[in-house]
């Protein structure tokens, strides 16, 4: 396993703590934070401050939010797409639901710099140049 999915597996982990504070030293201070654009959370956000606000938009609409990670494919170029189950559940109206994701991240000197959301796992697949029947 290549020390980039060993830090990502540690990130999940942190993540599931639910420890900004824990997570923040794992990203680049340069960032750039991508979520869908089907999220209610939908934009981008640059560096540990916009994480940050990230966080605090995620927990004003969502009660509960996890990724549940199931497979880690170090790409050619460095990059990872990590294939996982999200879970949330709605602050407004409670409505909790459980769907696939995939993750896509890249990472430079043991940090990641660049951290793409995707609600399609099919737009991820292609995003990281490998077909669906390929995950």
């Amino acid at each position: 396993m290549s020390s980039n999915i060993e830090i990502l597996r540690g990130a999940y982990e942190v993540f599931a703590r639910d420890d900004l504070d824990g997570i923040l030293p794992l990203l680049d201070e340069e960032i750039e934070w991508r979520n869908p654009e089907d999220s209610p959370v939908a934009g981008v956000w640059h560096g540990h401050q916009g994480v940050r606000d990230w966080f605090a938009l995620a927990r004003e609409s969502f009660d509960e939010m996890r990724f549940m990670p199931y497979e880690f494919k170090e790409l050619p170029d460095g990059r990872v797409l990590v294939l996982l189950r999200a879970g949330v559940r709605a602050k407004r109206s409670g409505i909790a639901m459980e769907v696939p994701w995939a993750h896509l991240v890249t990472m430079r000197d043991g940090l990641i710099t660049h951290f793409q959301i995707y609600s399609d796992q099919e737009r991820a697949l292609e995003a990281a140049g490998l077909q669906a029947a390929d995950p």
